[in-house]
């Protein structure tokens, strides 16, 4: 449907970037299906419809309609040098740890292209005896001779905690199906300790210190996908309908209506990378007069608590009235007011 080639272009050179400037690449197909896949589809392929769309984008529909129409509109946000330094700064041991125990060399970063989509691979492999284990999603097992995409993924415990995101398992599941490998592993690489100066650090030591640190401060995990034909077909679908809505200058919107606020504000504030001279004209003096009336307001309220607290000190009580109202301290340590039931 979408002939992909192998094609020899390092992953990180300006004819990489080139070839990704015109083209839908891995990370932004999650972006596409998240708008244009129904429910009832994703119910179909074992995924939550709630869930998935539920789940922070990337980018948006929108942004990415505009990058293929190549309108000027669209300007890729660069990401943060804690991101996207630490992610390269540990790849080469992500690799050397999926290695051990292989005859076969895995091939680090290949790329395919289609006129419209690239596919830049993180690793690709051979099965080996040390493959030959249960899919930790999917029925059966690797085979030898099957070949597979693996997909590094840098993560910070908390995000975790929540479940493999599905942006990830649609990146790698694209790559499959752009491809045509038989499954995909998820290398997740997670730290002990994640910040920024940490991070920071990692990327300034060299391969023998760096690798000595990662030892002992990095948990590497490996999950199993076998191949989902019916994502492969869910992706080839609403990729086709985002190229028609292109084709046909069908311009998505730019958030899903029925998200929650916080992701629609969430993708309003990313479109705003891609038009940074839309500025709409409006008082807003009304909202400063109230916010400054806000946070004094706020400022005395904190004084009188601290008062409230006082007393409740001095006489070791947690209950005060005053006139029909009357108030406690509840076990998180927080001042609720009642107030009297209206009359019927």
């Amino acid at each position: 449907m979408y002939e992909m080639k192998r094609v020899k272009l390092k992953q990180g050179t300006l004819a990489w970037e080139k070839a990704r400037e015109c083209r839908i690449g891995s990370s932004e197909v999650f972006d596409i299906v998240r708008y244009y896949a129904s429910d009832e589809e994703l119910q179909n392929c074992g995924i939550s419809a709630e869930k998935f769309k539920s789940e922070k984008p990337y980018t948006t529909a929108w942004a990415l309609y505009h990058k293929i129409l190549d309108d000027g509109i669209y300007h890729k946000e660069a990401l943060p040098p804690e991101l996207a330094e630490y992610g390269h700064a540990v790849e080469p041991y992500g690799i050397s740890i999926l290695q051990k125990n292989r005859n076969k060399k895995l091939k680090a970063a290949e790329v395919f292209i289609s006129k419209k989509l690239i596919a830049s691979l993180d690793i690709a492999g051979v099965v080996e005896d040390v493959d030959l284990i249960d899919f930790n999603y999917g029925l059966g097992k690797p085979k030898i001779g099957q070949r597979f995409v693996c997909e590094q993924k840098s993560m910070n415990p908390q995000v975790i905690k929540n479940g493999l995101p599905f942006k990830y398992i649609i990146q790698a599941q694209y790559q499959i199906a752009m491809t045509t490998y038989n499954f995909y592993i998820l290398q997740l690489m997670i730290l002990k300790e994640d910040t920024v100066f940490i991070r920071g650090k990692i990327c300034q030591m060299s391969r023998k210190k760096k690798f000595e640190y990662l030892q002992n401060n990095l948990s590497v995990n490996h999950y199993y996908f076998k191949n989902n034909e019916h994502l492969s077909q869910l992706i080839y679908t609403c990729l086709n309908r985002f190229f028609d809505a292109v084709d046909n200058h069908i311009e998505p919107t730019a958030f899903i209506q029925y998200d929650s606020g916080k992701h629609i504000l969430e993708s309003i504030r990313i479109n705003t990378y891609y038009n940074k001279d839309l500025v709409i004209d409006y008082d807003l003096g009304p909202y400063v007069a109230l916010k400054e009336k806000e946070d004094i307001a706020k400022a005395n309220r904190q004084d009188e608590l601290q008062r409230i607290i006082e007393l409740a000190k001095k006489f070791n009580v947690s209950k005060f009235a005053s006139n029909d109202t009357t108030a406690s301290f509840s076990k998180d340590g927080k001042f609720l007011l009642k107030k009297p039931k209206e009359k019927k």
